[in-house]
């Protein structure tokens, strides 16, 4: 019982749907699981417009490993389907690290700009 409450409260607290668009969805240069985690970002972005989890709690949620993600990630930005803003102390460690989700026409209202 207390399991099912615990996965309750983190689903509310998550968000309700993720979002995958279909500039993401039929990017054939995206793995399956990539485009799981730009959804998942998406729905970790909901409330705040970005996305603040760790590499370690993204890959619990998708059942695979820091590094794995780490590369998902890699893939993302460098097909600029998201930004990360990385910020660092004066010693230059990262400090906090926010994911911010860049499909574009998804971003401008669902409308697909017109050339």
């Amino acid at each position: 019982m207390i399991g099912i409450v615990k996965e309750n409260e983190e689903n509310q607290r998550i968000g309700y749907y993720a979002v995958i668009p279909a500039t993401v969805l039929f990017n054939e240069k995206l793995k399956a699981n990539e485009k799981l985690l730009y959804a998942l970002v998406t729905a970790l972005s909901n409330k705040e417009g970005y996305c603040y989890a760790s590499n370690k709690y993204l890959g619990e949620k998708l059942g695979v490993d820091s590094v794995t993600v780490s590369r998902w990630l890699t893939n993302l930005r460098r097909n600029n389907y998201v930004f990360l803003d990385i910020m660092r102390n004066e010693k230059k460690e990262i400090i906090c690290r926010r994911i911010f989700p860049n499909d574009v026409p998804y971003r401008l209202n669902n409308q697909y700009p017109i050339d």
